[in-house]
């Protein structure tokens, strides 16, 4: 009986079934009972051992997805070295596999690790081992066609400062490179590979407002017209604006507790209130305003 449901060409299904506390659970093995030697490439067949490993996979119908693995340690007929076959969908050494770290690599550029760690129910230090495999892989390989670049970041840690830089192409959204640091140097450092021919081709660059992005911008890519993603500058105003809030409140607490008159306090009371609520009212144009907020904002 054939499974398709796994969608990968060189699996063969053996069984499956549910348990609770790993999901589904299917077990697999390679389809192709002939491999190659990788000290003498010769051919061979011969099993020394059948080991067991279970990985994870992209989850189905919203339940996790573990792969019992049947990876065998194969001895060479003709050399007599030994060795655990190759697989397609998983790296050396890996519990997940390569298109569940694609995933996750995918939600994590649009979020940050503790929060994509906690929707895919895998570790922050399992998510960092992800992000520097493609790192790695996308060393290997320079840009094609490149005209519009953005340059970005992951958080690492949320609140703690610590981020790695990321390259993608604008158009066609793939990945160019992960970066462990996103200063000036490392980032120079990166681009320089990918030669004069490529870093001449780009038009664009969309950057943050992260002052090393835009020096990296300026040397590398002179005649390219930079361009400071809205996104980012609205995400600082409002940092800003909630930092500020911030102080304002507990100022405005304080005069509150020191008030010696009951009217006195009611009316800072009353101004408190309308700081609680002045976040939306000063992001809008003056024009969007109604005229209650008007009055209540000035």
């Amino acid at each position: 009986m054939k499974y398709k449901c796994l969608d990968l060409d060189d699996v063969k299904v053996i069984n499956f079934g549910f348990i609770p506390e790993f999901g589904l659970v299917i077990s697999v093995e390679n389809k192709c009972p002939i491999v190659e030697c990788p000290k003498c490439q010769s051919k061979t067949g011969r099993v020394n051992r059948n080991d067991s490993q279970l990985i994870r996979d992209l989850p189905m119908m919203g339940k996790m997805v573990h792969l019992n693995i049947n990876r065998r340690q194969m001895r060479c007929q003709k050399c007599g070295h030994k060795f655990v076959e190759e697989l397609s969908y998983v790296k050396k050494n890996r519990k997940f596999t390569n298109r569940m770290a694609e995933k996750i690599i995918k939600e994590v550029i649009n979020s940050d690790i503790k929060n994509t760690a906690l929707n895919n129910e895998v570790s922050e230090q399992e998510i960092q081992t992800m992000l520097k495999d493609k790192g790695e892989e996308l060393k290997k390989g320079k840009p094609v066609g490149l005209k519009k670049l953005g340059i970005d970041e992951i958080a690492l840690e949320k609140g703690k400062q610590n981020y790695c830089a990321v390259l993608v192409n604008i158009e066609t959204g793939e990945l160019l490179g992960i970066l462990e640091k996103r200063n000036k140097e490392e980032l120079i450092k990166y681009m320089k590979e990918w030669g004069e021919e490529v870093l001449l081709g780009i038009e664009e660059v969309s950057i943050d407002m992260w002052r090393p992005y835009q020096k990296v911008a300026e040397e590398m890519m002179p005649e390219a017209e930079v361009v400071v993603d809205r996104f980012h500058v609205m995400k600082q105003i409002n940092e800003e604006l909630d930092k500020a809030r911030r102080s304002a409140k507990r100022e405005m607490e304080l005069r509150i507790k020191k008030a010696k008159n009951k009217k006195k306090k009611q009316e800072l009371k009353s101004q408190l209130e309308i700081l609680k609520n002045s976040k939306y009212v000063l992001l809008k144009n003056r024009e969007d305003l109604e005229e209650e907020e008007v009055k209540k904002n000035g």
